[in-house]
């Protein structure tokens, strides 16, 4: 270091409540998670969607001429135009040049060799960003560490560099970035990015996706700013037949995802694992087959409460092996009240008499089926009876409720 600071260097500025309003600001057209200048995370399980989410809100932002850069990898060029194709059929849009001319403000962009370009010229890459989009979709964060020969699961300082370098000048500009990342294989991690901290740090929102019986929930875990027109706990059901994004009742989306245990799924996958130990997640599912969610979901709730442990055989294998069994007739006694307990009281509703199982034809395809007979959706005390079917059935709905205000998201930032 060299030199004398520059004079006033510590004077900072004044607090100016006059300077900035705190109205909140509009959402991103066809990201109603997203707003103008954020840094949007979105965590969820490998399969679950959230590639098929994204790029729905970039087919919606289109048409509301919103400019989209989609730097794929998993998902290729071929894949994504199919998918658009596939969105304009579900959506019932002709395609027409009028289709063609606002989808065209869509843009896909190889993701590895876009970043490694951006890497070597960020300035290029931020003026470039900020001159042709509004919105920046990278999918999946994982092969951004590849492509740039960094660990994200295990540094935090690599993370940094990255965003620093990368994502907070386009925020800074106004561009809203979204990022499609994995959640750990723990229960407990199910709701943030799996491993550097510094990626939930540095997300101005934190989206938490989890499977639904109609397609894919997504939460808000996090909003920084007190500006965002959403506040942590907002919710939205992305519908896997229609591929549509629709506000859901935030009170449902947390009773539906805490509630649903697939009792009689998990005693399968005890059973097949007792029988052929050391299967991996991919044998589990044609073992078991119907939906690979749930399929998914009963796997870790058996590693997570001690029946089953997973194991890495292999920088890309992981096998599963039987600590104890699971019977669903075990837990189901174990719920029952022993006779020195106190007594449940008196039913007043027919629904608070009996919590029934939802259930859906075999007709509906898409991964969209509901949980197989004998699985219990079980709430957590008896005032979520009236209302947890509700939500599982076409819970989702306009909540009318308007925009919160400042004060009530204030608490969620950092």
């Amino acid at each position: 270091m060299s030199g004398a600071p520059p004079a006033g260097w510590l004077d900072g500025e004044p607090m100016d409540p006059t300077a900035t309003p705190h109205e909140p600001l509009a959402a991103v057209a066809g990201f109603p998670f997203a707003y103008p200048g954020a840094c949007v995370t979105i965590v969820g399980p490998t399969g679950g969607g959230r590639s098929s989410l994204i790029e729905a809100c970039a087919y919606d932002a289109g048409k509301a001429e919103q400019r989209v850069a989609y730097l794929g990898h998993e998902v290729t060029r071929e894949e994504f135009d199919a998918r658009a194709a596939a969105l304009a059929e579900r959506r019932g849009d002709e395609i027409d040049k009028g289709l063609l001319t606002a989808l065209a403000a869509i843009r896909y962009l190889d993701l590895t060799s876009t970043l490694a370009a951006a890497w070597s010229d960020p300035d290029a890459w931020v003026e470039g960003i900020v001159a042709r989009y509004d919105v920046v979709a990278i999918d999946p964060l994982s092969a951004v560490a590849a492509a740039l020969d960094f660990d994200f699961d295990k540094s935090n300082r690599e993370y940094v560099l990255f965003h620093g370098r990368l994502i907070q000048p386009l925020v800074s500009r106004g561009v809203s970035v979204a990022i499609v990342d994995n959640v750990g294989h723990a229960i407990e991690a199910k709701s943030r990015a799996k491993g550097a901290s510094a990626k939930g740090d540095l997300s101005d929102v934190l989206i938490a996706c989890s499977p639904h019986p109609h397609g894919l929930l997504v939460n808000v875990r996090k909003v920084r700013s007190v500006r965002a027109p959403f506040r942590r706990g907002d919710a939205w059901l992305f519908r896997e037949r229609e591929q549509s994004v629709e506000p859901f009742e935030r009170e449902q989306a947390e009773r539906v995802a805490t509630s649903f245990r697939p009792t009689n799924i998990m005693e399968k996958v005890s059973r097949e694992i007792e029988q052929h130990d050391g299967l991996s997640k991919t044998a589990i599912r044609t073992a078991i087959g119907g939906n690979a969610k749930n399929v998914d979901l009963a796997l870790e709730l058996l590693i997570a409460e001690g029946h089953i442990e997973r194991r890495q055989d292999g920088p890309q294998k992981l096998s599963h092996h039987s600590l104890r069994p699971y019977r669903e007739a075990t837990e189901s006694a174990e719920s029952e009240p022993s006779p020195d307990q106190v007594s449940d009281p008196v039913p007043t509703t027919e629904s608070d008499r009996v919590l029934s199982p939802v259930r859906r034809g075999r007709g509906d395809e898409l991964g969209s089926a509901q949980p197989e007979p004998g699985n219990r959706v079980r709430s957590r005390s008896s005032a979520d009876h009236d209302s947890l079917d509700a939500a599982l059935d076409d819970g989702a709905t306009a909540n009318g409720k308007g925009l919160p205000s400042a004060y009530d998201r204030s608490g969620d930032a950092p």
